[in-house]
């Protein structure tokens, strides 16, 4: 029984760890893949008050070829606004995104997500006037009932804030949110729609490695701080998961607690016998402590080694992100793959044996202090 509870709680244990590992990746990879990035630099001010006016001059050019002179650096200006995208049928909110399309397919999967058409290219075909191009998620296209080669106008906040466009593509990423609510155009044709001339609101950077990212900040000898909404996000998950984590481990410990308790009081009559017998009270002690002991050892190595098998087959085959579709920016994509740290194992191995220590003290020492006829009878 003790074997069982320690062994089934440290399965467990492992096995929320590692799904939050795993979860908490997802969420990253799919983030910083779509509409937020690894790195961003804004104008100052910008994302506490994400105006169209706080913008970057020169297009950033300066900013991203400095970026880019870190190997494995890939720097993408984008303009940014909110907008109305309207089809002869339906209309809604948008993200308006405007960027070079060759220097988007490095730090997004944007590019490498479309599923119909082409990245923003103007599509002219028999009679059909050419117009300037636009990149739509499928699940808006869906919303505005619209396909590839359909016209759309967008509206922006501003005097110049209308064009018409037709639909050059449709792209499908892991995050329909993301797909429902945003609307790429070439960099040129967003400015003119948002009216800010030459400028752009932000410098997407993507790494290689995102490891060298500290590198890379020295190396700009610039702030490039963390995306806020993501950097938010992610402290609010690591904080949710340790909520999760202690309930579990909190379950465990008393499971085995509970586990012990029940053995040891089982037993009195046999621990009347012993002391009949001659066993010193404080050797009863040893003997019980030394028997948890045992057991809780043989029963964490077993639930260490089956979490950890567990997890290494999830993390290779993955479990299904769908429970998460529609979540905004918890989408993680169609699969999530757990994962264990170094050390993710120490904490609830460690909690097991204490938990069991100290389980096995009282009930050890109330027999201990039994006298023999006592808990000979005792039932």
């Amino acid at each position: 029984m003790v074997l069982c509870a320690v062994s089934v709680g440290l399965f467990a244990s492992l096995s929320l760890v590692a799904w939050g590992h795993g979860l908490l990746n997802q969420v990253v990879q799919t983030a910083v893949a779509t509409r937020l990035s690894l790195l961003a630099i804004h104008a100052k001010g910008y994302q506490a008050d994400p105006d169209v006016g706080l913008a970057l001059a020169d297009g950033g050019r300066q900013l991203a070829a400095l970026v880019e002179r870190f190997p494995g650096a890939h720097a993408s200006p984008r303009a940014l606004g909110d907008g109305l995208a309207q089809s002869a049928r339906q209309n809604a909110h948008v993200t308006l995104v405007g960027v070079i399309p060759e220097a988007e397919r490095r730090v997004s999967v944007v590019g490498n997500s479309i599923v119909a058409g082409d990245f923003t290219q103007p599509t002219p075909g028999g009679g059909v006037r050419a117009l300037p191009g636009a990149l739509l998620g499928s699940e808006l296209a869906d919303d505005l009932r619209v396909g590839v080669g359909e016209k759309i106008v967008l509206h922006a906040p501003g005097e110049s804030g209308l064009g018409a466009f037709r639909v050059s593509g449709l792209f499908h990423s892991a995050s329909p949110d993301f797909d429902k609510g945003t609307v790429f155009l070439r960099l040129e044709d967003a400015q003119r729609l948002l009216g800010v001339g030459d400028r752009v609101h932000e410098i997407a950077v993507a790494l290689d490695d995102a490891r060298a990212l500290d590198r890379l900040d020295a190396f700009a000898k610039a702030e490039l701080p963390r995306e806020p909404r993501l950097a938010s996000l992610l402290d609010l998950m690591s904080s949710t998961a340790w909520i999760a984590y202690a309930t579990v481990f909190a379950g465990m410990a008393f499971g085995i607690a509970n586990a012990l308790l029940m053995s040891v009081f089982e037993r009195i009559r046999e621990f009347g016998v012993l002391r009949s017998l001659g066993l010193q009270g404080r050797q009863l002690v040893e003997l019980v402590l030394l028997e948890s002991l045992i057991l809780t050892l043989g029963g964490a190595a077993l639930g260490v080694g089956l979490g950890v098998a567990f997890v290494l087959v999830l993390g290779h085959t993955g479990v299904s992100g769908d429970a998460f579709a529609g979540a905004g920016v918890l989408s993680v994509g169609p699969r999530v793959y757990p994962r264990l740290e170094s050390g993710d194992w120490l904490s609830p191995f460690a909690l097991a044996v204490v938990t069991a220590a100290l389980a096995a003290i009282w009930p050890a020492v109330k027999a201990a202090r039994l006298r023999p006829a006592e808990a000979v009878r005792h039932i």
